[in-house]
């Protein structure tokens, strides 16, 4: 009986054992299959963007206008781009079709290929957001939250942040102004750089 017993625990130990094992399996494949689904779009000299970069982007730049209703970025970023930024990542997620054949869709991607290369650009800068500055963000009323140690999304969002107070620095140090004349050349000068560096640093699309 008691041979009995033992063999009848160490059965159901094995199947307990295998279940779980097979559970695990499970998942992994799951979370390694929601990681390979994202679409690679374009490689911009060592970052590799994808439609979920899209996405976060969105979410990033509609938040970082929140608190900077007077953005030198949003002068280029209208709401219609963000629209379509968010359309376009959303679109990408079930496109069966490759890329080439899209191009609409195309000539949108290369806009946010600019984007991209300025962040790329941005690594390479030494850029310091002040203390006063990162509480007045982390705190804006009205705003959605950024908890700058944990939450992912809040990194990404920093790369933002660091964009604008880089662009006010090199084209509005004396402080943002009303005038629009004066909003006209500083967003055409910014232009006019995104350009330059979209000629200049090397890219390769993935359609």
């Amino acid at each position: 009986m008691i041979t009995s017993k033992r063999k009848k625990s160490e059965t159901s130990k094995s199947a307990r054992l295998f279940k779980l094992s097979f559970i695990a399996c499970l998942l992994m494949g799951q979370a390694y299959a929601a990681k390979v689904s994202d679409r690679y779009l374009y490689r911009i000299e060592t970052m590799v963007v994808g439609a979920h970069d899209l996405e976060v982007a969105h979410k990033d730049l509609k938040s970082l206008f929140c608190r900077f209703p007077d953005s030198l970025l949003r002068e280029w970023i209208s709401d219609s781009y963000l629209k379509k930024l968010s359309e376009t990542a959303t679109q990408l997620k079930t496109l069966k079709t490759p890329l080439e054949k899209e191009n609409n869709l195309v000539i949108f991607l290369a806009s946010t290929r600019q984007l991209f290369k300025l962040l790329n650009y941005l690594s390479t800068q030494e850029v310091n957001l002040d203390p006063a500055l990162v509480k007045a963000v982390s705190s804006a009323p009205g705003c959605p939250a950024v908890n700058w140690r944990e939450d992912p999304l809040s990194r990404s969002f920093e790369r933002w942040l660091r964009l604008e107070v880089y662009l006010r620095s090199r084209y509005a140090p004396s402080g943002i102004q009303a005038n629009g004349d004066w909003r006209k050349r500083r967003v055409e000068s910014v232009l006019q750089f995104v350009d330059s560096l979209d000629k200049q640093v090397a890219h390769e699309n993935f359609w």
